[in-house]
């Protein structure tokens, strides 16, 4: 196409040169998965698939992908991907006193089965002191696909809160009275009852028990177990599930006038606190004078200084089911809730007279259940 200028004389009209794709990317601009694509010779989706995991992509698409990828420096948007996916695949952990080792191996075991299962823990720790409901709403506002909460201070209010906003959540290790939330958690009352008959086993005659807090489930079913296996009431003073707690418990019932010569406590940190207290302030043996057991056996437990028995509670057991639990409610919204208990055993230690034959490794059996009902055969 030509036309004239001024003095006539024909100017021919450059034409317009479409756009050649670069390889690579602009500089000064952070890569995206459209330069990943123009430099290894593929389309934008196939990256997308490549690196979501989400459809096929040939070996040597993949190779390829791998190879531009490195090449640019190009990293994945994980927020950006949720925006599209409507999946942030970020799980909210709540948790509570971190100072205390059986919390940090919970924490542990949760992270690497939320990145064996495609997500990523965001972890949200309560201050001393908070209310976990107030919590709730900063927890929400990060669009997690899930939630998951292991304290001792857990109320049936927080749960539900996630469940109004359409958010699946699971408890570990405790119980909320509320039936429509998920749990998984050790058998607190099984192992209370196992406790109980080792205990009245080894031949004690007084019994108490330590609680933690009285507005929570896990004490309560932990006692009640107890009471089940002893058939009578047992001394009970309250500790808070701290060390302090467990100090102050130990010495008021020691001096009563009918004080125990077996204790046990809702939780390790206060059967420790139980301990030294008999030990340095009362100059008595655990294991010899009084019987002292936990629960949860931390890795404290095992310390000489100590050398506590403790029911055992799986923090990877529990962790990986809380985790298969809520990746399912995640894939499937309708489910409906589900509850998981698990055995808890006794790890035999020097803190406490161990029976005669008693076996190394019984697991609490669940009430009702057939070897519940061998065992009452055989202790009758």
């Amino acid at each position: 196409m030509t036309r004239k200028s001024g003095n006539s004389r024909p100017v021919r009209q450059s034409k317009a040169k479409e756009p050649v794709p670069k390889k690579g990317r602009e500089p000064g601009k952070a890569p995206t998965s459209y330069d990943v694509a123009r430099l290894a010779g593929v389309s934008q989706s196939a990256v997308s698939r490549a690196f979501s995991n989400n459809g096929y992509v040939s070996p040597a698409a993949r190779k390829k992908i791998a190879a531009a990828a490195k090449t640019l420096g190009f990293r994945p948007n994980a927020l950006a991907r949720g925006l599209i996916t409507r999946r942030s695949r970020l799980i909210a952990v709540v948790v509570a006193d971190l100072y205390y080792s059986f919390y940090v191996a919970i924490l542990h075991q949760l992270n690497g089965a939320l990145r064996a299962s495609g997500f990523q823990a965001l972890l949200f720790s309560i201050p001393s002191g908070q209310d976990i409901d107030d919590m709730m709403p900063e927890v929400l506002a990060y669009q997690v696909d899930g939630v998951i909460m292991n304290s001792v201070r857990l109320s049936s209010r927080a749960p539900a809160l996630c469940r109004e906003a359409g958010v699946p959540v699971v408890t570990m290790n405790r119980i909320v009275d509320d039936p429509d939330v998920s749990a998984v958690a050790t058998d607190n009352r099984a192992a209370g009852r196992l406790v109980g008959r080792f205990l009245q086993a080894a031949g004690h005659r007084r019994f108490a028990f330590v609680g933690g807090l009285a507005d929570t489930s896990t004490s309560r079913d932990r006692q009640a177990g107890f009471r089940k296996g002893l058939g009578r009431a047992p001394l009970v003073e309250m500790g808070g599930f701290t060390y302090d707690g467990g100090h102050r418990a130990a010495l008021a019932l020691m001096r009563r006038a009918d004080p125990p010569d077996a204790i046990f406590c809702a939780s390790d940190i206060m059967a420790m606190g139980a301990m030294d207290a008999l030990r340095f302030e009362l100059g008595l043996t655990p294991g010899k004078d009084v019987s002292v057991v936990g629960f949860n056996n931390a890795a404290e437990t095992a310390w000489r200084t100590y050398d506590l028995t403790s029911v055992t509670a799986s923090a990877e057991e529990l962790s990986h089911r809380a985790v298969e639990i809520l990746a399912a409610m995640i894939d499937d919204p309708a489910a409906g809730p589900r509850r998981e208990l698990l055995p808890g055993r006794l790890v035999l230690r020097s803190s406490a007279r161990i029976p005669k034959d008693w076996p190394v490794d019984r697991p609490a059996q669940r009430p009702g259940s057939p070897e519940e009902k061998t065992a009452d055969a055989k202790e009758m």
